[in-house]
């Protein structure tokens, strides 16, 4: 009489603590190496990322336009009016890309384009994840372009970039504090012809935003040292001209203020710059 076969053993399986290290491995085998960044060949939009990728945000500031005078930048707007500017500082509380909008090829695709949320002035497209909700004070007399944040490419192509100013109750990198304001103005300004010097201090307590377009590609910028992303939308403001087309000698400190948040966020310029390279 033969013997009898044992029954056979059940197979192994890694144990709980084993486990992340092996699914780990797995995924890096997975991914494979990292995907190229864009070229800055032709047009920066639309900018097409491989999905899950860090896109970076800088912020800069540019006084094209005006000139120092002991401790102001000064300059003229286009209805002639001298405008000094001593101190000012803006809250910002959001950026993110903005898909660019598919084209209807059908009346269904018409309808379906009404019922998707897109960035528009104020209100920020939802559920992107290349949003950054990092709110922070900004001087505009901050000479030094700084990283705002990162965040994540979506599948989605982009042409441009949302930004949304706010109130914020908080202290901006040389101490001045935003109390519930947007934005926050002073100086002076003179009427045309007029050496007389008026002055400028106004705020507001609005929030405010604007979808900018991806004009082109840039120089990578130094705030941001690189690997730490494969592209980074560089985006700069021009507070001397913020003020054009505003009549100053008509208008409540209010009026003026919410008129330059406007103006300011409408007249940024947003460029990719790319690890693959300068343009």
């Amino acid at each position: 009489m033969s013997a009898a076969r044992p029954p056979p053993r059940a197979a192994r399986t890694p144990s709980a603590a084993a486990r992340p290290f092996i699914l780990a491995a797995g995924l890096l085998g997975a991914c494979g190496p990292a995907p190229a960044p864009p070229r800055p060949i032709g047009d920066a939009a639309p900018l097409q990322l491989a999905e899950g990728s860090l896109v970076a945000y800088v912020l800069a500031w540019s006084w094209e336009g005006a000139r120092r005078e002991d401790d102001a930048f000064v300059f003229e707007t286009d209805r002639g009016y001298t405008v000094g500017i001593t101190a000012a500082h803006a809250g910002l509380g959001r950026v993110e890309m903005v898909p660019c909008e598919p084209v209807a090829t059908s009346m269904a695709d018409a309808v379906s384009s009404l019922l998707i949320a897109t960035a528009h002035a104020a209100h920020s497209r939802v559920g992107d994840g290349s949003a950054v909700a990092s709110p922070l004070v900004e001087s505009f007399l901050d000479p030094e372009a700084r990283l705002y944040g990162r965040g994540f490419a979506g599948p989605h192509a982009y042409c441009g970039v949302h930004m949304l100013a706010v109130p914020l109750a908080a202290e901006a990198d040389d101490g001045f504090a935003l109390t519930r304001q947007s934005l926050a103005l002073t100086g002076f300004w003179s009427a045309p012809g007029s050496s007389e010097r008026h002055a400028l201090d106004a705020s507001i307590n609005l929030q405010d935003g604007s979808l900018r377009p991806l004009l082109g590609w840039t120089a990578w910028p130094a705030a941001l040292q690189p690997g730490r992303a494969p592209v980074a939308v560089v985006i700069t403001r021009h507070p001397a001209r913020a003020f054009d087309g505003l009549d100053l000698a008509t208008m409540s400190d209010i009026d003026l203020a919410f008129a330059v948040l406007g103006n300011l966020m409408q007249g940024a310029k947003a460029e990719v710059a790319s690890a693959a390279g300068d343009p």
